[in-house]
């Protein structure tokens, strides 16, 4: 078999091509992503207004602030948001300094009328989707140690039989990749099948088939967790990858 269940791994998997190739629905996937940080704003006086700003990448759509929501406060609760806005993939939220930390000369001990300085940081986070590309593993193993990944792959291999005999798919032509099926063709090749041995799929055109693209946390890559491999109609293999989600 050229499958074997893995113990496999924010964030994106494919080629150096993928950023050269127009990504639709025929050769990418849209997956959901998160953007977390914590910002800071900065004023003077009571009643200033500041903006924090958040560039998501290009692509980004479907953009949810999650936090900080309008109404709440800053730890010092000096300011209040006012504003969240989304426009195309930039963030922006405004902040007004109206709290007693920063308005109030018992608070600040800040004569009154003379200006406070002050800032104040939130937690922001956002979620969206993007079109990404999706890889697939080489090399086809029960450990992540020594796995590579490519997008188009060539030559795919099953190492389970050791890295000197193992069973190949080569000269792998791809007529569908980086969405959510990935199809090629290729050449079966058992490398440990010898001179007398009854191999009949040794050399057979072998139809590959990718799907279930997923993110795993082991590899950090955005790939596909089930490859099924076909002789004619007849399916010779088929696994899941089990990587950590």
């Amino acid at each position: 078999m050229l499958v074997c269940a893995l113990v496999g791994i924010s964030l994106v998997g494919g080629s150096a091509t993928a950023a050269e190739t127009k990504l639709d629905p025929s050769n990418s996937i849209l997956f959901p992503f998160f953007a977390g940080t914590s910002e800071r704003a900065s004023g003077t006086g009571c009643g200033a207004v500041a903006t924090l700003t958040r560039r998501l990448p290009a692509g980004s759509m479907g953009i949810k602030v999650v936090k900080p929501r309008i109404g709440d406060r800053d730890r010092d609760r000096g300011t209040r948001v006012t504003a969240v806005i989304v426009t195309g993939t930039t963030v922006k939220v405004t902040v007004l300094a109206d709290g007693p930390s920063i308005c109030d000369p018992a608070r600040t001990g800040v004569p009154a009328g003379e200006p406070v300085k002050w800032t104040a940081t939130y937690d922001l986070r956002a979620e969206y989707k993007r079109r990404v590309q999706a890889t697939i593993r080489v090399f086809y193993e029960s450990y992540i140690h020594g796995a590579r990944w490519e997008a188009r792959p060539a030559t795919i291999s099953d190492s389970r039989r050791g890295w000197e005999n193992p069973e190949r798919a080569t000269g792998i032509r791809w007529t569908r990749f980086g969405g959510t099926t990935a199809i090629g063709f290729g050449t079966l090749r058992l490398d440990y099948c010898r001179r007398g041995d009854n191999c009949p799929t040794n050399g057979k055109r072998i139809r590959l088939v990718a799907s279930k693209p997923g993110y795993c946390k082991d590899s950090g890559k955005i790939e596909y967790l089930r490859l099924a491999g076909f002789i004619g109609k007849v399916e010779l293999f088929g696994g899941i990858i089990s990587c950590s989600p």
